[in-house]
Protein backbone atom coordinates (compact mmCIF):
# COMPACT_ATOMS: atom_id res chain seq x y z
CA UNK A 1 0.00 0.00 0.00
CA UNK A 2 1.39 3.45 -0.93
CA UNK A 3 2.44 5.75 1.87
CA UNK A 4 -0.34 8.31 1.37
CA UNK A 5 -2.79 5.43 1.78
CA UNK A 6 -1.40 4.59 5.20
CA UNK A 7 -0.87 8.08 6.62
CA UNK A 8 -2.34 8.83 10.02
CA UNK A 9 -3.92 5.39 10.62
CA UNK A 10 -1.98 5.00 13.84
CA UNK A 11 -1.51 8.66 14.71
CA UNK A 12 -5.18 9.50 14.47
CA UNK A 13 -5.71 7.37 17.52
CA UNK A 14 -3.85 9.90 19.65
CA UNK A 15 -6.94 12.05 19.72
CA UNK A 16 -9.64 9.89 18.21
CA UNK A 17 -12.70 8.62 20.07
CA UNK A 18 -15.01 6.00 18.65
CA UNK A 19 -18.05 7.17 20.62
CA UNK A 20 -21.11 8.15 18.64
CA UNK A 21 -20.63 11.57 17.05
CA UNK A 22 -22.66 14.49 18.37
CA UNK A 23 -24.89 16.48 16.06
CA UNK A 24 -22.22 19.16 15.74
CA UNK A 25 -19.44 16.61 15.25
CA UNK A 26 -18.72 13.83 12.81
CA UNK A 27 -18.37 14.12 9.05
CA UNK A 28 -21.10 14.08 6.42
CA UNK A 29 -19.99 12.46 3.15
CA UNK A 30 -22.25 12.47 0.12
CA UNK A 31 -21.20 10.76 -3.06
CA UNK A 32 -21.97 9.61 -6.57
CA UNK A 33 -20.41 6.69 -8.44
CA UNK A 34 -20.34 6.84 -12.22
CA UNK A 35 -20.86 3.44 -13.86
CA UNK A 36 -21.91 2.06 -10.49
CA UNK A 37 -22.64 -1.65 -10.23
CA UNK A 38 -24.62 -1.39 -7.01
CA UNK A 39 -21.77 -2.00 -4.62
CA UNK A 40 -20.91 -1.08 -1.02
CA UNK A 41 -18.82 1.92 0.00
CA UNK A 42 -16.53 1.17 2.96
CA UNK A 43 -14.80 3.89 5.00
CA UNK A 44 -12.23 2.47 7.41
CA UNK A 45 -9.64 3.66 9.92
CA UNK A 46 -7.91 2.41 13.03
CA UNK A 47 -9.70 3.66 16.10
CA UNK A 48 -6.72 3.15 18.44
CA UNK A 49 -2.97 3.11 17.72
CA UNK A 50 -2.26 -0.49 18.74
CA UNK A 51 -5.54 -2.03 17.63
CA UNK A 52 -5.39 -4.50 14.74
CA UNK A 53 -9.11 -4.12 14.01
CA UNK A 54 -10.29 -1.30 11.81
CA UNK A 55 -13.33 0.84 12.51
CA UNK A 56 -15.58 0.58 9.44
CA UNK A 57 -18.62 2.56 8.31
CA UNK A 58 -20.57 1.38 5.27
CA UNK A 59 -23.00 2.83 2.78
CA UNK A 60 -24.83 1.37 -0.21
CA UNK A 61 -25.37 3.13 -3.50
CA UNK A 62 -28.93 3.57 -4.75
CA UNK A 63 -30.22 2.93 -8.25
CA UNK A 64 -28.72 6.23 -9.43
CA UNK A 65 -25.30 5.50 -7.96
CA UNK A 66 -25.69 7.95 -5.06
CA UNK A 67 -24.80 7.33 -1.43
CA UNK A 68 -24.63 9.16 1.87
CA UNK A 69 -22.71 8.29 5.00
CA UNK A 70 -22.10 9.98 8.34
CA UNK A 71 -18.79 9.15 10.01
CA UNK A 72 -18.08 9.37 13.77
CA UNK A 73 -14.89 11.36 13.22
CA UNK A 74 -13.84 13.36 16.27
CA UNK A 75 -10.34 14.43 15.18
CA UNK A 76 -8.47 15.09 11.92
CA UNK A 77 -8.20 11.65 10.38
CA UNK A 78 -7.03 10.03 7.18
CA UNK A 79 -9.50 7.31 6.28
CA UNK A 80 -9.63 4.76 3.49
CA UNK A 81 -12.45 4.69 1.01
CA UNK A 82 -12.87 1.23 -0.53
CA UNK A 83 -15.02 0.32 -3.50
CA UNK A 84 -14.82 -3.04 -5.28
CA UNK A 85 -11.25 -3.68 -4.13
CA UNK A 86 -9.94 -0.21 -5.00
CA UNK A 87 -8.83 2.18 -2.26
CA UNK A 88 -8.33 5.91 -1.96
CA UNK A 89 -7.34 8.09 1.04
CA UNK A 90 -9.55 10.89 2.35
CA UNK A 91 -8.55 13.48 4.95
CA UNK A 92 -11.52 14.43 7.10
CA UNK A 93 -12.11 16.68 10.11
CA UNK A 94 -15.05 16.92 12.52
CA UNK A 95 -17.90 19.09 11.31
CA UNK A 96 -16.98 18.88 7.63
CA UNK A 97 -19.48 18.14 4.88
CA UNK A 98 -18.05 17.15 1.52
CA UNK A 99 -19.23 15.62 -1.75
CA UNK A 100 -17.21 13.04 -3.65
CA UNK A 101 -17.66 11.73 -7.17
CA UNK A 102 -15.67 8.95 -8.79
CA UNK A 103 -15.82 6.45 -11.62
CA UNK A 104 -16.24 2.80 -10.65
CA UNK A 105 -13.62 1.86 -13.23
CA UNK A 106 -10.84 3.95 -11.63
CA UNK A 107 -11.62 5.13 -8.12
CA UNK A 108 -8.20 6.54 -7.20
CA UNK A 109 -7.59 8.66 -10.29
CA UNK A 110 -11.16 9.82 -10.91
CA UNK A 111 -12.20 10.95 -7.45
CA UNK A 112 -13.14 14.60 -7.22
CA UNK A 113 -14.35 16.58 -4.22
CA UNK A 114 -16.59 19.60 -3.82
CA UNK A 115 -18.55 21.22 -0.98
CA UNK A 116 -22.08 19.99 -0.43
CA UNK A 117 -24.77 22.32 -1.86
CA UNK A 118 -25.34 25.19 0.52
CA UNK A 119 -21.92 24.77 2.14
CA UNK A 120 -19.46 27.55 1.34
CA UNK A 121 -16.48 25.91 3.09
CA UNK A 122 -14.26 24.49 0.35
CA UNK A 123 -11.35 23.50 2.58
CA UNK A 124 -12.21 19.79 2.85
CA UNK A 125 -12.64 19.54 -0.92
CA UNK A 126 -9.38 21.43 -1.53
CA UNK A 127 -7.45 19.13 0.80
CA UNK A 128 -8.70 15.93 -0.76
CA UNK A 129 -8.26 17.14 -4.32
CA UNK A 130 -4.65 17.90 -3.38
CA UNK A 131 -4.22 14.38 -1.98
CA UNK A 132 -5.49 12.92 -5.25
CA UNK A 133 -3.07 15.01 -7.28
CA UNK A 134 -0.10 14.26 -4.99
CA UNK A 135 -0.85 10.55 -5.11
CA UNK A 136 -1.07 10.55 -8.89
CA UNK A 137 2.10 12.57 -9.45
CA UNK A 138 4.37 11.24 -6.72
CA UNK A 139 3.09 8.38 -4.57
CA UNK A 140 2.12 6.12 -7.47
CA UNK A 141 5.14 7.15 -9.53
CA UNK A 142 8.15 4.88 -8.92
CA UNK A 143 10.47 7.61 -10.17
CA UNK A 144 9.69 9.52 -6.95
CA UNK A 145 9.98 6.55 -4.60
CA UNK A 146 13.08 5.12 -2.91
CA UNK A 147 12.20 1.59 -3.98
CA UNK A 148 12.78 -0.19 -6.22
CA UNK A 149 15.45 1.73 -8.15
CA UNK A 150 16.53 4.92 -6.37
CA UNK A 151 17.90 3.00 -3.39
CA UNK A 152 20.75 1.87 -5.64
CA UNK A 153 21.99 5.43 -6.12
CA UNK A 154 25.21 6.43 -4.40
CA UNK A 155 25.11 9.06 -1.67
CA UNK A 156 25.40 12.25 -3.71
CA UNK A 157 22.88 11.15 -6.31
CA UNK A 158 20.51 9.82 -3.64
CA UNK A 159 20.50 13.13 -1.76
CA UNK A 160 19.89 14.97 -5.03
CA UNK A 161 16.91 12.70 -5.67
CA UNK A 162 15.49 13.39 -2.18
CA UNK A 163 15.95 17.15 -2.60
CA UNK A 164 14.36 17.05 -6.05
CA UNK A 165 11.35 15.12 -4.78
CA UNK A 166 10.87 17.36 -1.76
CA UNK A 167 11.05 20.50 -3.91
CA UNK A 168 8.38 19.22 -6.30
CA UNK A 169 6.13 18.06 -3.47
CA UNK A 170 6.38 21.43 -1.75
CA UNK A 171 5.64 23.23 -5.03
CA UNK A 172 2.50 21.15 -5.51
CA UNK A 173 1.41 21.91 -1.96
CA UNK A 174 1.96 25.66 -2.44
CA UNK A 175 -0.09 25.55 -5.63
CA UNK A 176 -2.91 23.83 -3.78
CA UNK A 177 -2.69 26.38 -0.98
CA UNK A 178 -2.92 29.23 -3.47
CA UNK A 179 -5.90 27.70 -5.28
CA UNK A 180 -8.01 27.62 -2.12
CA UNK A 181 -7.84 27.79 1.63
CA UNK A 182 -6.80 24.74 3.65
CA UNK A 183 -7.46 24.06 7.32
CA UNK A 184 -4.54 24.51 9.74
CA UNK A 185 -4.72 20.81 10.60
CA UNK A 186 -4.35 19.76 6.98
CA UNK A 187 -1.61 22.28 6.27
CA UNK A 188 0.42 20.91 9.17
CA UNK A 189 -0.33 17.34 8.14
CA UNK A 190 0.70 17.81 4.49
CA UNK A 191 3.89 19.75 5.26
CA UNK A 192 4.97 17.33 7.96
CA UNK A 193 4.41 14.39 5.64
CA UNK A 194 6.76 15.93 3.11
CA UNK A 195 9.38 16.86 5.71
CA UNK A 196 9.42 13.51 7.48
CA UNK A 197 9.23 11.42 4.33
CA UNK A 198 12.51 13.12 3.40
CA UNK A 199 14.00 12.69 6.88
CA UNK A 200 12.97 9.06 7.20
CA UNK A 201 14.24 8.07 3.76
CA UNK A 202 17.55 9.80 4.44
CA UNK A 203 17.91 8.20 7.86
CA UNK A 204 17.19 4.66 6.64
CA UNK A 205 19.07 4.88 3.33
CA UNK A 206 22.17 2.92 4.32
CA UNK A 207 20.29 0.11 6.06
CA UNK A 208 17.68 -0.24 3.34
CA UNK A 209 20.32 -0.21 0.62
CA UNK A 210 22.21 -2.99 2.35
CA UNK A 211 19.04 -5.07 2.72
CA UNK A 212 17.97 -4.69 -0.90
CA UNK A 213 21.41 -4.98 -2.47
CA UNK A 214 22.82 -7.97 -0.63
CA UNK A 215 25.69 -8.46 -3.06
CA UNK A 216 27.15 -5.06 -2.18
CA UNK A 217 29.18 -4.04 0.84
CA UNK A 218 27.59 -1.72 3.37
CA UNK A 219 27.84 1.81 2.07
CA UNK A 220 30.04 4.24 4.01
CA UNK A 221 28.57 7.74 3.83
CA UNK A 222 30.32 11.06 4.23
CA UNK A 223 31.07 12.49 7.67
CA UNK A 224 28.28 15.08 7.47
CA UNK A 225 25.57 12.81 6.09
CA UNK A 226 23.62 12.65 9.36
CA UNK A 227 24.04 16.33 10.27
CA UNK A 228 20.37 16.92 9.38
CA UNK A 229 19.52 15.16 12.66
CA UNK A 230 20.89 18.17 14.54
CA UNK A 231 17.90 20.24 13.42
CA UNK A 232 16.00 20.84 16.68
CA UNK A 233 12.78 21.41 14.74
CA UNK A 234 13.10 17.91 13.32
CA UNK A 235 13.97 15.77 16.32
CA UNK A 236 13.15 14.69 18.88
CA UNK A 237 10.17 16.77 19.98
CA UNK A 238 8.23 18.31 17.10
CA UNK A 239 4.88 17.76 18.79
CA UNK A 240 3.00 19.64 16.06
CA UNK A 241 3.65 16.64 13.81
CA UNK A 242 1.78 14.04 15.84
CA UNK A 243 -0.68 13.49 13.00
CA UNK A 244 2.09 12.44 10.61
CA UNK A 245 2.66 8.72 10.09
CA UNK A 246 6.08 9.53 8.65
CA UNK A 247 6.94 11.36 11.89
CA UNK A 248 6.13 8.27 13.93
CA UNK A 249 8.19 6.08 11.61
CA UNK A 250 11.03 8.58 11.68
CA UNK A 251 11.11 8.72 15.48
CA UNK A 252 11.14 4.94 15.75
CA UNK A 253 13.97 4.69 13.23
CA UNK A 254 15.78 7.53 15.00
CA UNK A 255 15.69 5.52 18.23
CA UNK A 256 17.15 2.50 16.44
CA UNK A 257 19.83 4.69 14.85
CA UNK A 258 20.90 6.15 18.20
CA UNK A 259 20.95 2.74 19.93
CA UNK A 260 23.17 1.31 17.20
CA UNK A 261 25.40 4.37 17.47
CA UNK A 262 25.89 3.43 21.13
CA UNK A 263 27.24 0.05 20.03
CA UNK A 264 24.13 -2.13 20.27
CA UNK A 265 23.08 -4.40 17.42
CA UNK A 266 19.64 -5.95 16.77
CA UNK A 267 21.13 -9.38 17.50
CA UNK A 268 22.25 -8.31 20.99
CA UNK A 269 20.16 -9.72 23.85
CA UNK A 270 19.71 -6.24 25.35
CA UNK A 271 18.85 -4.47 22.07
CA UNK A 272 15.12 -3.90 22.54
CA UNK A 273 15.35 -3.00 26.24
CA UNK A 274 18.03 -0.47 25.21
CA UNK A 275 15.69 0.93 22.53
CA UNK A 276 12.91 1.32 25.06
CA UNK A 277 15.09 3.06 27.64
CA UNK A 278 16.57 5.45 25.10
CA UNK A 279 13.14 6.32 23.67
CA UNK A 280 11.90 6.99 27.21
CA UNK A 281 14.79 9.44 27.71
CA UNK A 282 14.53 11.19 24.34
CA UNK A 283 10.81 11.70 23.94
CA UNK A 284 8.29 13.89 25.70
CA UNK A 285 4.68 14.84 25.19
CA UNK A 286 2.06 12.83 23.26
CA UNK A 287 4.62 11.07 21.05
CA UNK A 288 6.34 9.41 24.01
CA UNK A 289 3.72 6.75 24.84
CA UNK A 290 3.04 6.15 21.16
CA UNK A 291 6.66 5.46 20.17
CA UNK A 292 7.30 3.50 23.37
CA UNK A 293 4.31 1.36 22.46
CA UNK A 294 5.74 0.70 19.04
CA UNK A 295 9.05 -0.35 20.60
CA UNK A 296 7.04 -2.71 22.80
CA UNK A 297 5.39 -4.27 19.75
CA UNK A 298 8.85 -4.91 18.30
CA UNK A 299 9.94 -6.43 21.60
CA UNK A 300 6.94 -8.76 21.62
CA UNK A 301 7.86 -10.06 18.18
CA UNK A 302 11.63 -10.06 18.30
CA UNK A 303 12.75 -9.79 21.93
CA UNK A 304 12.83 -12.00 25.01
CA UNK A 305 9.58 -12.77 26.78
CA UNK A 306 10.84 -11.64 30.20
CA UNK A 307 11.97 -8.32 28.72
CA UNK A 308 8.57 -7.89 27.08
CA UNK A 309 6.77 -8.47 30.36
CA UNK A 310 9.06 -6.13 32.32
CA UNK A 311 8.89 -3.32 29.76
CA UNK A 312 5.12 -3.62 29.50
CA UNK A 313 4.88 -3.31 33.28
CA UNK A 314 7.12 -0.22 33.17
CA UNK A 315 4.99 1.24 30.35
CA UNK A 316 1.84 0.74 32.38
CA UNK A 317 3.37 2.40 35.43
CA UNK A 318 5.16 5.38 33.83
CA UNK A 319 4.00 6.13 30.27
CA UNK A 320 0.74 7.91 31.18
CA UNK A 321 -0.84 6.15 28.21
CA UNK A 322 -4.63 5.71 28.06
CA UNK A 323 -5.88 2.51 29.65
CA UNK A 324 -7.17 1.20 26.35
CA UNK A 325 -3.68 1.46 24.82
CA UNK A 326 -2.25 -0.58 27.67
CA UNK A 327 -4.98 -3.17 27.26
CA UNK A 328 -4.29 -3.44 23.53
CA UNK A 329 -0.56 -3.85 24.11
CA UNK A 330 -1.17 -6.48 26.76
CA UNK A 331 -3.36 -8.41 24.34
CA UNK A 332 -0.62 -8.21 21.70
CA UNK A 333 1.96 -9.44 24.20
CA UNK A 334 -0.17 -12.40 25.22
CA UNK A 335 -0.88 -13.28 21.58
CA UNK A 336 2.84 -13.39 20.71
CA UNK A 337 4.06 -15.00 23.91
CA UNK A 338 3.62 -18.65 22.89
CA UNK A 339 6.48 -18.48 20.37
CA UNK A 340 8.42 -15.56 21.84
CA UNK A 341 12.10 -15.92 22.67
CA UNK A 342 12.36 -17.43 26.15
CA UNK A 343 8.94 -19.10 26.17
CA UNK A 344 8.77 -22.84 26.82
CA UNK A 345 8.62 -24.82 23.59
CA UNK A 346 5.22 -26.47 23.08
CA UNK A 347 5.38 -30.25 23.64
CA UNK A 348 5.98 -32.45 20.61
CA UNK A 349 4.60 -36.02 20.44
CA UNK A 350 7.47 -37.47 18.40
CA UNK A 351 7.96 -40.99 17.14
CA UNK A 352 11.27 -42.35 15.84
CA UNK A 353 12.00 -44.68 12.94
CA UNK A 354 11.82 -47.57 15.41
CA UNK A 355 8.42 -46.47 16.68
CA UNK A 356 9.73 -45.26 20.03
CA UNK A 357 8.45 -42.08 21.68
CA UNK A 358 10.81 -39.11 21.84
CA UNK A 359 10.56 -36.01 24.00
CA UNK A 360 12.18 -32.61 23.59
CA UNK A 361 13.30 -32.98 27.18
CA UNK A 362 15.68 -35.71 25.98
CA UNK A 363 17.76 -32.94 24.37
CA UNK A 364 18.10 -30.58 27.33
CA UNK A 365 21.60 -29.17 27.32
CA UNK A 366 21.69 -28.93 23.52
CA UNK A 367 20.40 -26.51 20.93
CA UNK A 368 17.61 -28.19 18.98
CA UNK A 369 16.91 -27.21 15.40
CA UNK A 370 13.43 -28.48 14.51
CA UNK A 371 12.70 -28.84 10.80
CA UNK A 372 9.04 -29.51 10.08
CA UNK A 373 8.48 -31.09 6.67
CA UNK A 374 6.30 -33.36 4.55
CA UNK A 375 8.11 -36.02 2.53
CA UNK A 376 5.71 -35.53 -0.41
CA UNK A 377 6.42 -31.84 -0.95
CA UNK A 378 9.22 -30.82 -3.36
CA UNK A 379 10.09 -27.80 -1.21
CA UNK A 380 10.69 -30.12 1.75
CA UNK A 381 12.67 -32.61 -0.35
CA UNK A 382 14.87 -29.73 -1.49
CA UNK A 383 16.22 -29.34 2.05
CA UNK A 384 17.35 -32.94 2.49
CA UNK A 385 20.59 -32.84 0.44
CA UNK A 386 21.83 -30.00 2.66
CA UNK A 387 21.03 -31.86 5.86
CA UNK A 388 24.02 -34.19 5.57
CA UNK A 389 26.44 -31.28 5.16
CA UNK A 390 24.95 -29.42 8.11
CA UNK A 391 25.17 -32.44 10.40
CA UNK A 392 28.80 -32.98 9.40
CA UNK A 393 29.75 -29.34 9.95
CA UNK A 394 28.15 -29.35 13.42
CA UNK A 395 29.67 -32.65 14.47
CA UNK A 396 30.93 -32.35 18.05
CA UNK A 397 28.82 -29.24 18.77
CA UNK A 398 26.02 -29.38 21.38
CA UNK A 399 23.41 -29.07 18.63
CA UNK A 400 20.75 -31.57 17.55
CA UNK A 401 19.06 -31.42 14.15
CA UNK A 402 15.62 -33.00 14.44
CA UNK A 403 13.51 -33.52 11.32
CA UNK A 404 9.81 -33.63 12.23
CA UNK A 405 7.60 -35.13 9.52
CA UNK A 406 3.98 -34.04 9.26
CA UNK A 407 2.95 -36.57 6.61
CA UNK A 408 -0.73 -37.47 6.77
CA UNK A 409 0.08 -41.00 5.64
CA UNK A 410 2.78 -42.82 7.60
CA UNK A 411 3.46 -45.03 4.58
CA UNK A 412 4.94 -42.10 2.64
CA UNK A 413 7.31 -41.33 5.50
CA UNK A 414 8.33 -45.00 5.80
CA UNK A 415 9.25 -45.18 2.11
CA UNK A 416 11.28 -41.98 2.25
CA UNK A 417 12.92 -42.22 5.68
CA UNK A 418 12.70 -45.66 7.27
CA UNK A 419 13.67 -47.47 4.08
CA UNK A 420 16.34 -44.96 3.05
CA UNK A 421 19.77 -46.43 2.27
CA UNK A 422 22.00 -45.03 3.58
CA UNK A 423 19.94 -43.65 6.49
CA UNK A 424 19.07 -39.97 6.36
CA UNK A 425 21.23 -37.84 8.67
CA UNK A 426 19.99 -36.06 11.77
CA UNK A 427 17.25 -37.30 14.05
CA UNK A 428 14.32 -38.44 11.90
CA UNK A 429 10.91 -38.33 13.59
CA UNK A 430 7.24 -37.99 12.76
CA UNK A 431 4.09 -36.73 14.49
CA UNK A 432 1.09 -39.09 14.54
CA UNK A 433 -1.64 -37.91 12.15
CA UNK A 434 -4.23 -37.33 14.86
CA UNK A 435 -1.92 -34.88 16.68
CA UNK A 436 -0.58 -32.93 13.72
CA UNK A 437 -3.27 -30.23 13.75
CA UNK A 438 -2.45 -29.39 17.38
CA UNK A 439 1.27 -29.25 16.60
CA UNK A 440 0.69 -26.95 13.63
CA UNK A 441 -1.33 -24.56 15.81
CA UNK A 442 1.15 -24.64 18.68
CA UNK A 443 4.12 -23.86 16.44
CA UNK A 444 2.29 -21.47 14.09
CA UNK A 445 3.00 -23.62 11.03
CA UNK A 446 1.07 -22.58 7.94
CA UNK A 447 3.44 -23.90 5.27
CA UNK A 448 6.17 -26.48 4.97
CA UNK A 449 9.06 -26.69 5.37
CA UNK A 450 9.24 -24.63 8.54
CA UNK A 451 11.79 -24.43 11.35
CA UNK A 452 12.10 -23.45 15.00
CA UNK A 453 15.27 -23.21 17.09
CA UNK A 454 15.18 -24.21 20.75
CA UNK A 455 17.71 -23.20 23.39
CA UNK A 456 19.57 -25.56 25.69
CA UNK A 457 16.90 -25.12 28.37
CA UNK A 458 14.04 -26.08 26.06
CA UNK A 459 12.80 -22.54 25.43
CA UNK A 460 12.22 -20.85 22.08
CA UNK A 461 15.35 -19.16 20.77
CA UNK A 462 14.22 -18.33 17.24
CA UNK A 463 10.73 -18.95 15.89
CA UNK A 464 11.88 -18.37 12.30
CA UNK A 465 15.51 -19.48 11.81
CA UNK A 466 17.05 -19.83 8.38
CA UNK A 467 16.40 -22.96 6.37
CA UNK A 468 18.82 -25.86 6.27
CA UNK A 469 19.67 -25.00 2.65
CA UNK A 470 21.04 -21.62 3.79
CA UNK A 471 24.79 -21.73 4.35
CA UNK A 472 24.42 -18.85 6.84
CA UNK A 473 22.52 -21.22 9.15
CA UNK A 474 25.77 -22.97 10.07
CA UNK A 475 27.23 -19.82 11.60
CA UNK A 476 23.88 -18.85 13.14
CA UNK A 477 23.68 -22.14 15.03
CA UNK A 478 27.24 -21.95 16.29
CA UNK A 479 26.66 -18.37 17.46
CA UNK A 480 23.42 -19.40 19.17
CA UNK A 481 25.18 -21.64 21.69
CA UNK A 482 24.73 -20.02 25.09
CA UNK A 483 22.52 -17.17 23.81
CA UNK A 484 19.64 -18.16 26.07
CA UNK A 485 21.82 -17.53 29.10
CA UNK A 486 22.87 -14.16 27.64
CA UNK A 487 19.22 -13.16 27.28
CA UNK A 488 18.44 -14.19 30.84
CA UNK A 489 21.39 -12.17 32.11
CA UNK A 490 19.82 -8.93 30.85
CA UNK A 491 17.83 -7.44 33.72
CA UNK A 492 15.74 -4.51 32.51
CA UNK A 493 15.79 -2.72 35.87
CA UNK A 494 19.59 -2.56 35.78
CA UNK A 495 19.96 -1.00 32.34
Amino acid sequence: MSYLKTLLLLAAALVMRTAQAQVTGGVELSGHVDNDIGSTINISWLAQPFDTREHVSRAHTNAQGDFQIRLPISAPTLVQLSYEGEEAPLFLEPGQAVAIRFNADNVAASRHFSPLPGNSDKRAANANNYLREAESKYTDNEAYQVLPDNINLLEKAFLSFLDYRRTHELNLFRQADRRGALTPAFEAFAQNEIAYAYANDRLTYVDLREQTAGDQQRLVVSAGYYDFLNDKALVPGNETATSSQHYQDFLLNYVHYQVRAQGHQPTDPDYYPACYQLAAQLLTGPMRPLVLGRVLLETFRLGHVTHARALLAEYEATSKAPRRWIDQLRAAQVASEALAIGSDAPPLPLRTTTGDSLSLADYRGKLVYLMFWDTRFPASQHEQPYLKELVQVLNGQPIAIVAVALDEQLGNWNKTVVQAVPPLPGVQTYVPADQQAAVRRAYGINKLPAAVLLAEDGTILDAHPKRISSRALQDDLKNAIGRAAAYRAVVVSRL
